[in-house]
């Protein structure tokens, strides 16, 4: 009996000191021990940062892949930029290839957009090759996107099926 006395009485001491060593400090969150601690702090923990996420808005996207409206998951030509910028006044701009564009959009309960055919200019391309029936795609696709999704900082748009329909990057 006095064996089970002694072990519980080291082991409630055991445990106030450790608790003693793990308990926050006191001092005020200005003082200059707390800044040194919270400085020693950083030194030894591993600092992680991540790029924020990037928001639809104000972010210049530029396109990737695109659906050619047939089903076949097509890579933007060689040599050949198509861009989309959502701006807090409800507009799309961008280049679509070959010619600048503006668009009406509004965003519903996300993941919900809706965009209005864009306002094309009326210059055609020869190079590169095929930019001209990519633009015609993309013009489409963009208008036809009802779904929008930022996954791993790309932003996947979808038409009323679900199917992806364009991929960009930020940037």
């Amino acid at each position: 009996m006095r064996y089970c006395i002694s072990l519980c009485t080291v082991l409630v001491i055991l445990a106030v000191l450790l608790s003693g060593c793990t308990s926050s400090s006191s001092q005020a969150p200005g003082s200059p021990a707390a800044t040194q601690a919270s400085q020693q702090s950083a030194m030894t923990t591993p600092l992680v940062t991540s790029a924020p996420a990037p928001s639809i808005n104000g972010t210049i996207w530029r396109l990737g892949w695109f659906d050619d409206t047939k089903g076949i998951w097509s890579k933007v030509a060689e040599g050949s930029t198509v861009t989309a910028t959502f701006g807090a006044d409800g507009y799309i701009t961008g280049f679509g290839g070959c010619n600048d564009y503006s668009a009406q959009y509004r965003i519903g309960t996300e993941p919900t957009i809706w965009i209005r055919r864009p306002d094309i200019g009326t210059k055609t391309c020869q190079s590169p090759l095929g930019v001209m029936s990519q633009e015609s795609y993309y013009y489409t696709d963009i208008s036809q996107s009802e779904d929008f999704k930022i996954i791993d900082g790309q932003l996947m748009m979808y038409d009323k099926t679900g199917r992806k329909i364009l991929q960009f990057d930020p940037s």
